[in-house]
């Protein structure tokens, strides 16, 4: 296969992917019919150009094939933009739906004729170069040249006026239509000019279509579809390439055209200008492909024209999210923010600073530094870790003023406050963290993006876009944090005063024991009753102590004390012998078969002693207090009864409301703490009263219950609680 038909068997190759990517995404819309036609054509006329290299014997009957193609290819291209106006526009831009019918009309026409004529139409000279004979010649390119020239007319129209994101969408299917277009009216004008075709007009051709089926599958990765084209992710750099293919291809193109013409003058010396000419030529595009500044200057000219920034904000948007999706606290944040920095930045060095409330400086808390070539701002082979930047710094002071992205510039390099600084940094950009009310939480500072290039608007609206998203993630989890230290003080402040009103009741055993001591000190019972009352009430206290100290670290009232098989009569009989002083003794009736339950004793314990001791402060020393037990098939019944003042209706509907009590010194969170204990065990406490008429305290605890589930029954004598008389009066 000679090298001249290669462009033109990858351009059918291009065409058959395309053909069958279209293929597949037909039942997106109507347009992609035509387009498959479109590619259908290409296949034929490439196809053929590659064919005709193997029968050189049939060449002016493939060549006539081929014309059909190329006359049919502007039709084609026009039908195709046609089918996207249909489909996504009701405005008629250009040529209706008969223009087009007239013109694919003349088409065919031609097709016709072309096959018609005899072969004197078309002859191969001994170059075996296709001469055309005027006028059929010229009838044919110029139709070419004339439905070519109304495509692109249409493709600009639509170009210009469908508005965003249609435009987005279809701008590269466009432009690729209108390249191939392009290709029709250039290779018709050669002809005309030399009145041959030739085998290099086959390689030319061949490119540059191929150029221009890249960027129409460019366009079609935009278009929704199967997954298999939405895999397709096109970067900035793979279309700066392929529109710098195209561009090239279109200077190659026009310098064979310019040469071309050289041939056909009388000059005699035209055969060393062309071969000059191409040799200039081929040197001026080396030397541009090399040349910094054109290809920046390409690259802006795209990004200005076909892009609406330098980056894919969407993308890059996802990309962040992602990125901080998983952070758990502030230092996951600091650490992918320096990943991110370093990884889309190409900087050398980059660092993360900080505001410490401990001494109201900024800190260096990250950093990272690549590997590079030492420079002139390199001044020591050691860099040393930086000092902190106190709030008075130039730098703090125009970071919070500005509150944008930072550019170091010469002057300040050059002062001798930003020395130290920018020495250990080599900062180029700094950007601040800060917050709506203008508070600097810290910054990031930046080298030189590349050895050469520097930081532009797009950059600098990305890291302040980015920078303000981190500040207010960095807001969010101070935010939780102070929440978390608020709840856990909450709580101390909350159980400090639940176990206050335990440490209360407990002070004032022992100074009931203190009050008897002076009468009953010297009796041996009293002496052990005592010692026993003091051991009982340290220890409780020594628990209390212990559990405060864990609700401060893990506030959970249902959490820490560990369940056991608890017999309710004897633990309300240790109750009693706690608080047997010179108060109202309670008269206790335990029941009978009264099964053990799971609980949590201690606890159980408390809620017992607030009972009674709200009951002996309301009876006084003349009322009484009576306890029973009991069991109904269901549930344990624990009944305190007093003959003290009762509640008014008002204090009756606020008794379980926390800090609010009727006593003068009471701190209102016994009976509280009393309903979340009981209530904690799945239990329910009930309280009756009535003013002048004493109050009935009822609290039941299930036993068919996921912590009392205990079968065990114990019989206690029906038999009354024995007290020292003596030590009563």
């Amino acid at each position: 296969m000679s090298v001249w038909v290669v462009p033109s068997v990858l351009t059918a190759g291009v065409s058959l992917f395309l053909a069958t990517i279209i293929f597949v995404k037909r039942k997106d819309g109507t347009q992609f019919f035509s387009l498959l036609l479109l590619m259908a054509l290409m296949i034929w006329i490439h196809g053929l150009n590659g064919i005709q290299e193997v029968v050189p014997d049939h060449l002016i009957f493939l060549k006539k094939l081929i014309l059909i193609g190329e006359v049919t290819l502007p039709v084609m291209i026009g039908y195709v933009g046609y089918s996207m106006l249909q489909e996504f526009s009701a405005n008629s831009l250009a040529l209706g739906k008969g223009w087009w019918k007239v013109i694919a009309g003349g088409a065919a026409l031609l097709a016709m004729l072309i096959m018609g004529i005899p072969d004197g139409f078309m002859q191969v000279n001994p170059e075996r170069e296709i001469v055309f004979k005027s006028p059929e010649g010229l009838m044919v390119w110029g139709f070419i040249v004339l439905t070519s020239c109304v495509a692109i007319f249409q493709l600009e129209r639509m170009l210009r006026s469908f508005p965003d994101p249609l435009r987005y969408r279809l701008k590269y299917v466009l432009i690729g239509l209108g390249g191939l277009a392009c290709i029709s009216i250039a290779q018709a004008f050669h002809v005309v000019v030399v009145s041959a075709w030739r085998q290099d007009d086959v390689w030319a051709g061949g490119i540059a279509s191929f150029s221009s089926l890249v960027v129409m599958a460019l366009g079609l990765k935009r278009w929704r579809g199967p997954r298999m084209i939405q895999k397709i992710q096109i970067s900035h750099h793979a279309l700066y390439a392929s529109l710098a293919v195209v561009c090239v291809s279109g200077y190659l193109v026009l310098v064979a055209m310019v040469a071309a013409v050289v041939q056909q003058t009388d000059w005699e010396a035209k055969e060393s200008l062309g071969v000059i000419l191409i040799f200039l030529a081929l040197m001026g595009l080396v030397i541009a492909m090399l040349s910094r500044r054109i290809r920046v200057e390409f690259q802006q000219v795209v990004s200005r024209h076909f892009f609406k920034a330098k980056y894919d904000y969407r993308e890059k948007w996802l990309e962040v999210t992602e990125t901080f999706a998983a952070c758990q606290d502030v230092q996951q944040i600091l650490n992918r923010y320096l990943e991110w920095l370093s990884r889309t930045f190409g900087t050398s060095r980059v660092t993360i600073w900080k505001y410490f409330d401990v001494d109201g400086r900024y800190h260096q808390i990250r950093k990272e530094r690549r590997r590079r070539k030492l420079t002139g701002n390199d001044r020591s082979p050691h860099v040393s870790e930086p000092i902190p930047i106190p709030e008075t710094h130039p730098l703090i002071q125009q970071l919070k003023a500005q509150q944008e992205p930072l550019l170091v510039l010469a002057g300040q390099r050059a002062a001798e406050d930003w020395r130290e600084f920018l020495d250990v940094t080599h900062a180029h950009v700094c950007v601040p963290l800060v917050t709506g009310q203008g508070r600097l939480l810290g910054f990031c500072t930046l080298s030189h993006e590349s050895v050469y290039e520097g930081y532009d608007r797009d950059d600098f609206d990305l890291l302040r876009a980015i920078a303000h998203h981190v500040t207010m993630l960095l807001i969010q989890f101070e935010l939780v944090e102070e929440r978390s230290s608020a709840a856990k003080w909450e709580a101390v402040h909350r159980f400090s005063a639940f176990y206050l009103h335990d440490l209360k009741n407990l002070a004032m055993s022992l100074s009931l024991v203190a009050q008897n001591a002076a009468q009953y000190g010297s009796n041996i019972e009293f002496q052990a009753s005592a010692m026993q009352t003091v051991k009982n009430t340290s220890q409780r206290i020594i628990d209390l102590m212990g559990e405060l100290s864990r609700q401060a670290k893990e506030p959970n009232l249902s959490e820490g004390a560990v369940t056991e098989l608890v017999d309710v009569n004897l633990l309300i009989q240790d109750t009693l012998a706690a608080v047997n002083d010179s108060g109202c003794q309670p008269n206790f009736s335990p029941g009978l078969e009264v099964p053990v339950l799971q609980l949590k004793k201690e606890a159980i314990k408390q809620v017992f002693l607030n009972l009674i001791l709200n009951a002996r402060q309301a009876t006084g020393r003349k009322g009484t207090i009576d306890i029973s037990t009991a069991y109904d098939g269901e549930q344990v019944i624990v009944e305190l009864i007093d003959t003290g003042g009762g509640m008014s209706v008002a204090q009756l509907e606020k008794i379980f409301q926390p800090f609010k009590s009727s006593k003068k010194n009471g701190l209102g969170v016994g009976l509280f703490q009393s309903k979340r204990i009981v209530e904690d065990h799945h239990g329910v406490i009930h309280i009756e009263s009535q003013e002048g008429r004493g109050t009935t305290v009822i609290v039941t605890f299930p036993v068919q219950s996921a912590d009392n589930a205990s079968t065990v029954v114990f019989g206690v004598a029906n038999a009354g609680v024995e007290y020292d008389s003596g030590r009563n009066e």
